[in-house]
């Protein structure tokens, strides 16, 4: 017997299945938006066992059959409701920009489809709160699974400090910091600079998925209050230095550096910082968790602990994770198969709607928090 993805994610409770049946046959997906993040589903979609790529769909109808010729879908659409009504597929990715997930994805959700889709879950979490709801409304009915693509979970440094948490070897978890900043790094293209279109700046864009990752590996403890501050410093100016091309100022009206203070009813606290643009030494990512008994950094992945009368930091080899071969496949792929797996096993994703729903709440309350300068309670 093969050994699933699932059997060395931290977490998988085999006693948390969904009452649909195993399916047999090979899985139809369909990817409804065809840009950049599309292909990080599809090589997902290609390495996972029994699927078949069945349609595409893209406003553009060039893109949706350049992408069906290039990957060997059987269909291609410019309507996600043609797609869907008529493609008999199991299930779809919601790869469209954030403004254009609610409606496909409820839609989806809707026709009896498992449904992942990509981050941010939407343009704010009230749109996010419909699609959970709707999700529970007919998840009674059709048993499908609803994701959010939150690919950080499932690298190999991430797995393998889960699972240091979880056997309790840093303690009690009681602070944590979270950052992703880059020092020029907008992305000028597409709708990223777009209030109405994207949501919001980094914190929507990349905040999210350090946000996400660190409350996974604290557990998710119930968030009490948010304060945030965000500020956007350079990208209402002109001829900002950006390797990533060029913007148009008057039409830039989102944040372009941002940062929160988490508080949790276990009383615990999570520091997050996330930028496009700033003026530090490098761009970085960080993920620190700090316990009573140990605390963690994730790249390289170490152990900071007290043994024996004496500090010791303990590096944690990237290959010698149990389970894992030596050649690492991207993070996205991995989420993919394990997308996968979950929906022919009858499990439940790593990534719960409901927790992608509090990621969302907490971005909302960091930007409503920075402008009235005061905290938001939960």
């Amino acid at each position: 017997m093969r050994r699933y993805l699932w059997d060395w994610i931290p977490g998988y409770d085999p006693e948390k299945v969904n009452k649909m049946a195993r399916i047999d046959r090979p899985l139809r997906v369909g990817v409804i938006g065809t840009g950049g993040i599309a292909n990080s589903h599809i090589q997902g979609y290609l390495k996972a066992e029994n699927v078949e790529l069945h349609a595409t769909c893209d406003v553009i109808e060039s893109r949706a059959k350049g992408v069906a010729e290039k990957y060997g879908f059987k269909h291609h659409f410019t309507s996600w409701e043609e797609m869907i009504k008529t493609a008999d597929l199991d299930a779809v990715s919601i790869c469209t920009p954030p403004f254009a997930h609610i409606e496909p994805t409820i839609g989806a959700l809707e026709a009896g489809l498992h449904v992942m889709c990509e981050k941010p879950m939407a343009l704010d979490s009230v749109q996010a709160q419909q699609m959970v709801e709707v999700w529970h409304r007919v998840r009674g009915k059709h048993h499908n699974l609803f994701s959010v693509g939150f690919q950080s979970r499932f690298g190999r440094n991430a797995q393998t400090l889960k699972r240091f948490i979880d056997a309790g070897e840093l303690g009690d978890v009681y602070y944590a910091k979270a950052a992703y900043l880059r020092r020029r790094g907008v992305p000028a293209w597409g709708v990223f600079t777009s209030k109405a279109l994207n949501g919001g700046g980094p914190m929507i864009d990349i905040g999210v998925h350090a946000l996400d990752l660190s409350m996974w590996l604290m557990g998710h403890p119930p968030v009490t209050s948010v304060y945030g501050v965000s500020f956007t410093k350079f990208g209402n100016r002109p001829n900002v230095f950006n390797p990533w091309g060029k913007w148009d100022p008057a039409k830039y009206d989102v944040e372009d550096s941002a940062f929160a203070m988490i508080r949790f009813a276990n009383g615990a606290a999570l520091q997050l910082e996330v930028s496009w643009v700033l003026n530090l030494p490098k761009s970085s990512t960080e993920t620190l968790i700090c316990g009573t008994d140990g605390g963690a950094q994730l790249d390289p992945l170490t152990i900071f602990q007290e043994k024996h009368g004496t500090i010791v930091d303990v590096v944690v080899p990237e290959k010698a994770t149990e389970g894992q071969d030596a050649s690492r496949e991207p993070n996205h792929v991995h989420q993919m198969i394990g997308w996968i797996e979950a929906i022919r096993e009858g499990t439940s994703p790593l990534v719960l709607p409901e927790q992608a729903l509090m990621v969302s709440k907490i971005v909302d309350a960091v930007y409503t928090s920075s402008e009235t300068g005061v905290a938001v309670q939960f």
